[in-house]
C-alpha cells in the first residue's frame, strides 16, 4: 500500500494500487518539493567547508595549526565523504526501486480491464488508461482533455454532480471513497451503464470505472419479470397494487379539496373460461387470455393500468383527472367505460380458426378519502362477485352494503358450528300434494336457525354460509338424522308419511355420509321402505356420474327413493336423467311461475312433463302458489305439487294436524285465463285447509327454502 500526501489533508489517501500518475508526473511532483529541505541537507557540508577553509587560512599565513584541529578536520571531511558515498549508493538503489515500482504500477494500470481516469478540479480529464478503448470504444488519447460532464448522460449528470460535491465536502478519514453509477457515452454514440469508485487526488478525482451494462439489463429484466404476468406481459397483482397506492397517495398530495375524483378500479372475471380449458384445452385457454389482455390494454387510456391478477381475473386502474365535480357524472362515465369493456371482452375470440365466446363480469369501486389500495381492490372484487351472483355478464358498482354482507356472512360462519351443537336449529316440513285429489303424499324437511338471541336467519343466509365451508357436511348429517327421527316419531303415533331431504349430489360422495350410516339410521328407527326420499339439488358436471350412480343404486336397495330437483334448468339435469336411477322429478320453480302467463313456458313445461310421464316418473311442481297453476299443471300431466296454493313450511304441531286431515282442497276447471284470453269458469277460491274445530289455517309467511 502506497500513501500519497495531499496538501491540506490530515492524513494519507489510500488507493488499492498506490498512486497512478501518468508518465512524467513524478518529475513534476519532485520539482515542487520545498527549497528548505534541500538547504537542510547541505548544512553538514557547509560546516565541513568552513572548518577546512579556516585551517587553510592559517596554513597560508604561516601560522601553526594544532594537530588536534587537523586531525578533527580530517576526520570530519573523511566522514562526510564516506556518508556522501553511502548516500549515493542508497540513491541509486532507491531510484532503481522507484523505477521498478513505477513500471509495476504502470503495467497494472495499463493491463487493468477497468478504466482509470484522473480528472482535474475543473472536470477536465488529465489521464485515461488504455482500457478505455476496449470498454468505451474510444481511444484513451481522444478522451484526455475532454470535459467529464460532456460524457455523462444529461439525465444522470445532476445526480453525479450532487454526489461529487457531497463527497468532496465530507471528511477524507470518514469517507475515503464513494461509488457512482451513471450512463457514459460510448464511441458509437450510445450509452453504457458505468459503475465508478471515486478517490480524491490533489484536489481532483480518480475514477476507477467498469462497464455494468449487462448487469443493469439483467436486473431490469428480473424486475420486469417480478412485476409482470409471464403469459400476457401485463402488470401483475404486486405492480398493480403499487400503482393503485401511487394513484391514491398522489391524489391526496396534489388535490386535497377534490381528493381522488374519478379514480376507480375495475375488477374483471371471464365467465365460462374454465369450460374453455376443459373442452378445447389449456393452450386454447392461454391464447384466449392473451387476446383478452390485448383487448383490455387497448380499451384503457394512456396513464391507466391494465393488469392480470391471476387465472381469468383481470383489473384496470382508471386514474381520474379531477375535472368532473359531479359524482353522479363521474360514476356514469366510469360505468359506461366498464360496460364498453364488458362488450369488448364478450366478443368472439378466434382460436385455431374457431369462434370461442366467454362473457365478462365486472365490479367497479371508486376511490374515497382514507381508503387504502387493499380496501379499494377488495371493494371492486366484492362488486365483481355480486355481478356473477346476479347472473354474470354484467357491471356492478360497489356499495357499502356489500362489505356489510361479507362481515355478516363471516359472523354467521363463525356461529354456525356452535349453533348446531347448541340446538338452535329446528325442522319445518312442507307438504307435497297429489294434484288429482289433494292428498298429502310426502313432506319435505327444511332447516331453520333461530339463534339464542331470538334472531331468525333465513335459509338463504345460513345455507350459503354452509356451502362455503366444511360445515355443509355436518349440517347435512344433522338434517337427515333429525328428519328420520321425527318421521319415526310421527309413524309411531300413526301418522306414516315419507320425508324428503334435499342434498347436493357431491355431498352424497362425501366420506362423512357413508352408505352404512344411512342404512343404520333407517334400521334403528324401523322405518319401512320408501319412507326416505333423497332430492338431488345440484348435479355438478364435475361430479363423477359413475360413482354417483353406484351410490344412488345402493340407496335404492335400502328402499330410499331418489328425486331430481330443479328439472328443466340446464344440461346437467338432462345428463342426470339419462344416467342416474331416479324415481321422481321436481319441476323447477322458474318454469312453474310462468306456466299460466307465458305460452312459451307452458309449452316447455308440458314437454318436460311428458318426458317424465313417458319414463314412468312421478313429477312434483315446486312453487305452486295459485289455483290457476294447479289447474294448468294437472292438465299437463303433473302428478304432484308443492307451494303456497296448499301450504307453506309447517312446524311439528301444525304438520301433525295437516297429516291428520290428510288432504287439501284442490280447484277443478279449465286452465284458460291467460293462455286462452278468458277468465270464466276458473276456480278462484282461497286455498285454505280446514282442520278440527273449524279453524282455518294458512301457512305463515315463509320464503321458499333453497336446497341444502
Amino acid at each position: 500500500m502506497v500513501h500519497e500526501h495531499v496538501p491540506g489533508q490530515r492524513g494519507p489517501v489510500h488507493h488499492p494500487h498506490g498512486p497512478v500518475p501518468p508518465p512524467g508526473e513524478h518529475t513534476r511532483y519532485a520539482a515542487t518539493r520545498p527549497l528548505t529541505g534541500s538547504l537542510a541537507a547541505l548544512t553538514p557540508y557547509l560546516a565541513a567547508a568552513v572548518c577546512t577553509l579556516g585551517i587553510l587560512y592559517n596554513v597560508l599565513n604561516g601560522r601553526s595549526v594544532d594537530r588536534v584541529v587537523l586531525l578533527t578536520g580530517g576526520t570530519v571531511v573523511l566522514a562526510l565523504v564516506t556518508r556522501q558515498g553511502i548516500m549515493l549508493l542508497d540513491n541509486i538503489t532507491l531510484t532503481q526501486e522507484l523505477a521498478q515500482k513505477e513500471n509495476h504500477f504502470r503495467s497494472l494500470v495499463q493491463g487493468s480491464s477497468d478504466v482509470i481516469m484522473i480528472a482535474a478540479p475543473s472536470g477536465i480529464l488529465r489521464y485515461v488508461s488504455p482500457a478505455a478503448a476496449g470498454v468505451y470504444g474510444r481511444p484513451a488519447e481522444d478522451l484526455v482533455g475532454s470535459e467529464l460532464a460532456d460524457l455523462i448522460h444529461p439525465e444522470d449528470l445532476g445526480c453525479v454532480v450532487h454526489e461529487v460535491r457531497r463527497f468532496l465536502a465530507a471528511s477524507p478519514l470518514e469517507e475515503p471513497t464513494t461509488r457512482i453509477e451513471c450512463r457514459f457515452r460510448s464511441g458509437d454514440g450510445g450509452w453504457l451503464n458505468v459503475e465508478s469508485t471515486v478517490n480524491r487526488h490533489h484536489g481532483g478525482l480518480i475514477f476507477n470505472s467498469r462497464d455494468v451494462t449487462e448487469r443493469v439489463r439483467l436486473q431490469a429484466q428480473l424486475q420486469h419479470n417480478a412485476e409482470h404476468d409471464p403469459l400476457t406481459d401485463l402488470p401483475n397483482r404486486a405492480l398493480f397494487t403499487k400503482r393503485v397506492q401511487q394513484a391514491l397517495s398522489g391524489r391526496r398530495a396534489s388535490d386535497r379539496g377534490a381528493a381522488l375524483r374519478g379514480t376507480a378500479v375495475l375488477f374483471i372475471d371471464l365467465d365460462g373460461f374454465k369450460a374453455v380449458n376443459d373442452t378445447i384445452g389449456h393452450q386454447a385457454g392461454d391464447e384466449l387470455l392473451v387476446q383478452a389482455a390485448r383487448r383490455l390494454q387497448d380499451a384503457v387510456r394512456q396513464g391507466d393500468t391494465a393488469s392480470r391478477l391471476g387465472g381469468d381475473e383481470f383489473a384496470a386502474l382508471i386514474v381520474g383527472d379531477g375535472t368532473t365535480r359531479d359524482r353522479a357524472a363521474r360514476e356514469r362515465n366510469i360505468l359506461e367505460l366498464a360496460d364498453r369493456l364488458r362488450l369488448k371482452l364478450s366478443q368472439p375470440y378466434v382460436i385455431d380458426g374457431n369462434d370461442v365466446r366467454v362473457a365478462a363480469s365486472i365490479g367497479v369501486a371508486f376511490a374515497e378519502p382514507g381508503l387504502g389500495a387493499g380496501e379499494l381492490l377488495r371493494n371492486a372484487d366484492l362488486a365483481m362477485y355480486r355481478a356473477k351472483a346476479a347472473g354474470k355478464g354484467r357491471v356492478v358498482l360497489y356499495k357499502p352494503q356489500m362489505q356489510q354482507d361479507v362481515v355478516r356472512k363471516a359472523e354467521l360462519a363463525t356461529r354456525l358450528r356452535a349453533a348446531l351443537h347448541d340446538g338452535e336449529f329446528t325442522l319445518l316440513h312442507q307438504p307435497v300434494v297429489r294434484l288429482a285429489d289433494g292428498r298429502i303424499s310426502s313432506v319435505t324437511a327444511q332447516a331453520r336457525w333461530r339463534s339464542s338471541q331470538g334472531v331468525l336467519f333465513t335459509p338463504a343466509e345460513f345455507l350459503r354460509v354452509a356451502e362455503d365451508s366444511d360445515r355443509t357436511a355436518e349440517l347435512g348429517r344433522w338434517l337427515i338424522q333429525e328428519a328420520v327421527e321425527q318421521a319415526a316419531e310421527r309413524a309411531a303415533s300413526g301418522l306414516v308419511m315419507p320425508v324428503a331431504v334435499r342434498t347436493a349430489a357431491r355431498r352424497l360422495l362425501d366420506r362423512s355420509m357413508p352408505l352404512g350410516s344411512v342404512e343404520a339410521l333407517l334400521a334403528r328407527h324401523g322405518l319401512p321402505s320408501g319412507s326416505l326420499i333423497v332430492e338431488l339439488t345440484d348435479v355438478d358436471p364435475r361430479v363423477p356420474l359413475d360413482e354417483l350412480e353406484r351410490r344412488l343404486n345402493g340407496l335404492r336397495r335400502l328402499g330410499v327413493r331418489i328425486a331430481l330437483d330443479g328439472f328443466g334448468t340446464g344440461c346437467p339435469a338432462v345428463t342426470a336423467l339419462r344416467r342416474l336411477p331416479l324415481d321422481m322429478l321436481r319441476l323447477d320453480r322458474g318454469l312453474v311461475e310462468g306456466v299460466v302467463e307465458s305460452a312459451r313456458l307452458h309449452k316447455i313445461t308440458s314437454g318436460l312433463l311428458r318426458i317424465a310421464g313417458d319414463l314412468g316418473l312421478q313429477s312434483v311442481a315446486e312453487g305452486v302458489d295459485s289455483p290457476e297453476q294447479v289447474i294448468a299443471l294437472r292438465e299437463m300431466g303433473c302428478t304432484h305439487g308443492q307451494g303456497r296454493a296448499f301450504s307453506g313450511p309447517l312446524d311439528e304441531y301444525r304438520l301433525r294436524r295437516a297429516l291428520a286431515s290428510g288432504h287439501y282442497p284442490v280447484p277443478h276447471g279449465p286452465a284458460e285465463p291467460a293462455l286462452a284470453g278468458g277468465g270464466g269458469g276458473v276456480y278462484t277460491g282461497g286455498m285454505t285447509a280446514v282442520f278440527g274445530g273449524g279453524t282455518a289455517l294458512r301457512s305463515h309467511n315463509e320464503t321458499p327454502v333453497p336446497p341444502t
